[in-house]
């Protein structure tokens, strides 16, 4: 059996790993969320087993708004692959690309200004 004190660290580092989640799914990036429900089932269990600790069953309760907006970003990366994949028009994945377009600076190797253009002498 884990202590509560464990437990809460615990449960606190799941909900930084649920944020960061969350930021790079926004970021457009894929998440790997294998053995998330496998963590969060091991984390109650020890919750229960602690004896109804009513503040680790709080801290528990403070994940749920983090699983939402993991599951919201979720919803969205599957509804913008079927867009996709369907070659429906989709703004949010357009301004992605649009972002990491601009986003890039010139290669080194080009030059930075056009060469002048000889004007003509009449």
């Amino acid at each position: 059996m884990t202590d509560a004190a464990t437990l809460r660290r615990d449960i606190q580092a799941l909900a930084a790993a649920l944020e960061e989640t969350h930021a790079q799914m926004e970021a457009g990036l894929a998440a790997d969320l294998t053995g998330l429900d496998t963590r969060i089932a091991a984390l109650c269990a020890e919750a229960r087993s602690a004896g109804g600790d009513a503040e680790l069953a709080a801290a528990l309760e403070r994940l749920l708004p983090a699983l939402d907006t993991v599951a919201a970003a979720l919803t969205r990366q599957r509804e913008t692959l079927a867009a996709a994949a369907e070659g429906r028009h989709d703004p949010h994945s357009a301004r992605q690309r649009a972002s990491a377009a601009y986003g890039r600076s010139a290669p080194a190797d080009l030059p930075s200004d056009p060469p002048a253009t000889p004007s003509r002498q009449s």
